[in-house]
């Protein structure tokens, strides 16, 4: 991450990592590019009713924009790749997965089931950011969401912008051998491959997605998964999915998975989508040796 101590300074890195223009970015949000130069010469702030814009169209953090769009700027750390913020440089260590799962689940009211096309709109936009662009339709998560609500969250800051989210889809077992035999897609999955029935053996939970921008956000929502599996009735069941992001499978492989096949992202082939597999007893049973 790199610390941020203007507004300014954010915008112009802004604009070099998506290859924009000041008038490319004027034109984004509606501004005359005039105004656009005045921002990145810190000689004016951005209006507060326009801070939407940057949150809703160009995907940065209400606080990071509430930190530094100000007379006198908070310094924040932001990383552009992963649309993650934090405040200190002890906040950006990622917590060990131990960490969650000894404490009960969390209750806050930030969190709500996935329901909404803001909610699948920012689902949509967080995969295309971690390079997949071609996410899952609202259909097939919304149904999710309905059949397993305890694992289909999205998370509010506390200005009412998303800031998480858990989409974990409840998988017929044949669809997910598709998947695990490189015979589909993730983005083919349809509404007929999820499972109706969460008592059916071996059960597959395929999270789909995992995010939040901030670690104490990250807190709330793998507290969730946690609590979900350290009650789970029918044991027999599989947690796998794909992911992108390095920090995410390296908190998976601590939780006990393991990698099935690991290939190229196929839009440009710099980063690589790795397949894990397995459950989290073994992990979830040692902490609770421990405790």
């Amino acid at each position: 991450m790199k610390k941020y101590l203007t507004l300014a300074d954010l915008l112009i890195d802004y604009r070099n990592y998506h290859r924009l223009s000041q008038i490319d970015l004027a034109a984004k949000l509606d501004v005359d590019v005039r105004t656009v130069i005045r921002w990145e010469k810190n000689e004016t702030l951005v209006r507060q009713e326009k801070e939407t814009d940057f949150v809703r169209i160009l995907g940065i953090p209400h606080q990071v924009m509430r930190n530094l769009n100000s007379e006198k700027p908070i310094p924040i750390y932001f990383d552009f790749l992963r649309r993650v913020y934090s405040f200190t440089t002890l906040s950006q260590k990622v917590l060990s997965n131990s960490v969650f799962i000894l404490d009960p689940e969390i209750d806050t009211d930030r969190i709500h089931l996935i329901s909404s096309e803001t909610d699948i709109e920012f689902i949509s936009y967080i995969h295309k950011l971690h390079k997949n662009f071609s996410p899952l339709n609202a259909e097939i998560l919304l149904k999710a969401a309905q059949i397993l609500p305890e694992l289909n969250l999205v998370l509010y800051s506390y200005s009412g912008f998303c800031a998480g989210h858990i989409s974990i889809l409840p998988l017929k077992y044949s669809s997910y051998l598709k998947i695990r035999n490189e015979g589909m897609l993730e983005r083919n999955l349809h509404y007929n491959d999820l499972s109706f029935d969460l008592n059916n053996s071996p059960q597959v939970f395929y999270y789909y997605s995992l995010y939040a921008d901030s670690v104490e956000n990250s807190y709330y929502l793998i507290n969730r998964v946690m609590f979900h599996f350290k009650n789970i009735k029918n044991k027999d069941y599989i947690f796998a999915g794909i992911s992108r992001v390095k920090e995410r499978i390296d908190l998976f492989k601590e939780m006990g998975l393991n990698t099935v096949w690991e290939k190229q992202i196929e839009t440009d082939g710099k980063g690589k989508s790795t397949l894990l597999e397995g459950t989290l007893e073994n992990f979830l049973s040692k902490k609770q040796d421990i405790e």
